[in-house]
């Protein structure tokens, strides 16, 4: 299985290691006697064992392995993390599992990773000069992997905090990996074995179990809008819906490029009566729906020209109406959805949360806390240098260092935005990504339950 390797000195090869490899930054002094297997070309196995005491074909000084090519292994893996033989490929690996801790696989392309890509343990890392690409990372809170590409991971667990992402909602360890890898039915520790991992990839078993997807929450809630007619009835209840504040006598939003603005019943501040209403503009035209005095609705359109005037379609045929009643029951849809989760979290009790001595003691050094997967850091309400008021906000770092926020910028609901992993920039939450709000509402219950458990904070919801 292993022919074609050259064994040699790895001080004959020191020049040909990588910049930002460990071997070439930290091994500097090399015996004659310590080996590196050199494989010229593209290679393709069922198993690689990095153990030291599984010495490499025939030498059993081999501390490195070099592969001047691509590789291709099913299961690639080392029982004892403090220490293992070195793993450098210069192409792309492709493997199904991997499971490995205790020295430095480098990879100069890219990994794919087909199931599971397992590192355990402080005395390893996995660095991978192009792009990872994985089904499941199992992690622990030490084991480093660094990745200069693009990372594509829909699901990580934490070995050690027994929780993690999965297609960007929360999800529990014990869904995703078999029972057989847990040795705890203590709540507190689940006693996972990177040992029993190791040996059902080694037998050839899957370690997963047949979770396919987290199901959406399904709440006893009225649904806002129950029927997509453009009426009195449903204008009014957009003029009134939760993201209606009393302060502001409209409120915007866009969804895939299209424009809305809400405009509830009002007298300016040149004293002219505004009606209830809707803007909407879209990539071909903008249209005006408005609630005239006796409950009959009017509806306007022109193109996007600067010189374009507005014309009356309220009495136009049904043709007329396919654009703008899909538009329409778009804006329906976002607010059934802001109508859904933006009730759960409570403003007062939120307000009261940042009162606690727990959080009031927090400064700029310590802003927040970790619970072994996520952290969650506070900002104060204050005002800038401009005497602009900076609202008070909870962010919460996920274990695929995505972030959430929930801010206190009005008094009639918490607001919510997301960031993406490894981008910087915070976004609105799209009314139309249900995964992204069910992701904010499970993380804020996590969030609760160890602000409970840890100081004592009780934060209600409806």
């Amino acid at each position: 299985m292993y022919n074609g390797f050259q064994f040699m000195a790895i001080s004959q090869l020191a020049q040909r290691f990588p910049t930002d490899s460990w071997w070439a930054k930290f091994y500097k002094d090399f015996s004659e006697d310590d080996l590196v297997a050199y494989y010229e070309g593209d290679l393709t196995l069922s198993s690689l064992n990095l153990d030291w005491d599984m010495p490499f074909p025939q030498q059993d000084k081999t501390i490195l392995i070099f592969i001047n090519g691509h590789l291709t292994v099913d299961t690639l893996y080392n029982l004892e993390t403090d220490g293992a033989i070195g793993l450098m490929v210069m192409g792309n690996v492709m493997a199904k599992n991997i499971a490995v801790g205790g020295q430095e696989i480098y990879v100069h392309g890219h990994l794919t990773v087909e199931n599971i890509l397992c590192g355990s343990y402080n005395h390893g890392e996995t660095i991978v000069n192009g792009n990872l690409q994985a089904a499941i990372l199992v992690q622990d809170d030490e084991y480093r992997i660094s990745v200069k590409g693009k990372k594509s991971i829909p699901c990580i667990v934490n070995i050690w905090h027994g929780d993690g992402v999965f297609q960007e909602l929360p999800i529990r360890i014990e869904d995703i990996l078999i029972e057989e890898l847990f040795l705890s039915e203590d709540e507190d520790d689940i006693g996972f074995s990177f040992t029993s991992l190791v040996q059902i990839l080694k037998e050839g078993r899957s370690a997963l179990t047949q979770f396919t997807s987290v199901p959406q929450r399904t709440i006893a809630s009225p649904i806002y809008f129950t029927h997509p007619s453009i009426n009195a009835e449903n204008i009014l209840k957009l003029t009134s819906c939760i993201l209606m504040t009393p302060d502001n006598p409209s409120f915007d939003l866009t969804e895939q490029d299209v424009y809305f603005m809400i405009q509830r019943a009002h007298t300016n501040a040149d004293g002219d009566v505004r009606n209830d209403s809707v803007y909407m503009k879209t990539a071909q035209c903008h249209y005006f729906i408005w609630l005239n005095d006796d409950q009959s609705v009017s509806l306007l359109t022109k193109t996007l020209d600067e010189e374009a005037e507005w014309w009356d379609i309220t009495e136009s045929s049904q043709e007329h109406f396919v654009d703008i009643q899909e538009h329409w029951l778009m804006l329906l849809t976002c607010i059934n959805v802001a109508e859904l989760y933006l009730h759960t979290i409570e403003v007062r009790d939120v307000q009261q949360m940042f009162q606690h001595p727990a959080i009031q003691d927090l400064d700029e050094e310590h802003d927040g806390f970790w619970d072994g997967s996520k952290c969650y850091s506070f900002r104060q309400a204050y005002l800038d240098e401009d005497g602009d008021r900076i609202h008070a906000r909870i962010e919460i770092q996920t274990p695929d260092e995505a972030y959430y926020f929930y801010t206190l910028e009005n008094e009639t609901y918490v607001s919510r935005h997301y960031q993406p992993p490894n981008d910087v920039g915070r976004q609105e939450l799209s009314y139309l990504n249900t995964t992204q709000w069910e992701a904010s509402e499970r993380y804020f219950e996590r969030f609760k339950q160890f602000m409970s458990q840890n100081f004592k904070i009780d934060i209600g919801t409806n």
